[in-house]
């Protein structure tokens, strides 16, 4: 075990040496403490003495300078902010070139698989980006990938068939390509593949695993603004034969939304929010599970190193409020902190730095599920 986090704790040292070393010339003045107003937020962009070597300064990991470099066409001519983003565009924050986001929340959660019942629990992960050298600076496409590990009801239930002394493991896998607005264009997209390997999953214990491509496209009209569509389409369902019930499917939903992300400020908070439709069929051709759908996401930058997270969704049952609409209808809540090596938390638009991951570790918010039967 010792072993094992020694060699993370160095392979993560080494990264952030790389991306270091590509951002230290050129840099400027950290950003002040959360709370500043913004014209002392924003008031300097007076570089920093170019070190005097390509080494990190001596100290803890997280001892080189910010990644995060305020935008100098964000002050007017007086050196006075002239507006919340000024002039800015929106294109990305090219560096550092590669970045590596750690993160551990609490968890609560309900689906078609849990028959009414809710999950509690904490999740943990590793979420890594990367620029794809001569590729990327031709094409802007960058490389991402991600996993998480959660436990739930660690309590136990009294409302499953089996295991009812056993928590719910629950893992994730995220990976795929990505390209956000840049000098050349506004657009930005991203197409990853979800992983969900369950354990003691639903009311009958059992441990589908399930697999959907998630995709985003998007335009940012500002510094501040950009309006895109976001989906799943499933890849990979899991089938079982439960005894005394008889076989049981279980699929991801596929989904449709779109979306408007808005930037507050220049190394500021990110939200965004949408509205969709689950697909309107279910296991069996048995009715829909629901009928619309909504969802809130923010990122809380709290200094160069961190963010707090947080996502919401609901999606509203198709079946009338009682019995069958409390069964169906599923939602997630989802709250964390996570962790910035490269001190590259913040941004200075909509977005956002150019290889950072685009899309988040796929997890019940995201990854919806449904299931021909329960009990």
């Amino acid at each position: 075990m010792r072993f094992v986090a020694a060699s993370i704790l160095g392979s993560l040292a080494a990264l952030v040496q790389l991306c270091w070393a590509s951002c230290a010339l050129g840099q400027t003045a950290p950003l002040p403490a959360v709370g500043t107003s913004d014209a002392r937020l924003f008031a300097s962009s007076a570089p920093l003495e170019a070190p005097a070597s390509s080494a990190p300064p001596s100290g803890t990991l997280f001892a080189q300078a910010s990644a995060f470099q305020p935008a100098a066409n964000s002050w007017g001519d007086d050196g006075r902010p002239s507006s919340r983003f000024g002039p800015l565009q929106p294109v990305c924050d090219a560096c550092p070139e590669r970045s590596v986001v750690a993160f551990v929340g609490y968890d609560a959660w309900k689906g078609a698989a849990d028959s009414g019942w809710q999950n509690n629990g904490i999740h943990s992960g590793l979420n890594f980006a990367t620029k794809l050298g001569a590729f990327s600076d031709l094409t802007g496409i960058g490389f991402q990938i991600g996993a998480s590990m959660g436990a739930y009801n660690w309590g136990g239930t009294d409302y499953r068939i089996a295991r009812q002394d056993e928590a719910q493991p629950q893992g994730f896998v995220t990976y795929g390509f990505f390209r956000k607005a840049n000098d050349d264009s506004r657009w930005s997209a991203a197409l990853v593949q979800d992983w969900m390997l369950n354990s003691n999953f639903g009311v009958f214990s059992e441990n589908p695993t399930l697999s959907q491509l998630r995709g985003q496209v998007a335009y940012a009209i500002s510094a501040a603004d950009e309006f895109g569509l976001w989906g799943a389409v499933r890849t990979l369902s899991d089938s079982r034969n439960v005894g005394g019930f008889g076989p049981t499917t279980w699929r991801p939903v596929d989904q449709l939304n779109v979306f408007w992300h808005h930037k507050w400020a220049p190394g500021g908070a990110d939200t965004s929010i949408w509205v969709g439709l689950p697909e309107q069929s279910r296991p069996g051709n048995n009715g829909s599970l629901g009928d619309y759908q909504i969802g809130i996401q923010g990122n809380f930058p709290l200094s160069d190193r961190a963010a707090v997270y947080t996502l919401i969704t609901y999606m509203h049952a198709s079946a009338a409020a009682g019995p069958g609409g409390f069964d169906q209808e599923a939602w997630n809540f989802t709250i964390g902190l996570s962790l910035y090596p490269g001190r590259n938390a913040r941004s200075n638009t909509v977005a956002g730095q150019c290889w950072l991951p685009q899309l988040p570790v796929a997890n019940n918010g995201y990854f919806s599920v449904d299931t021909n039967r329960v009990f």
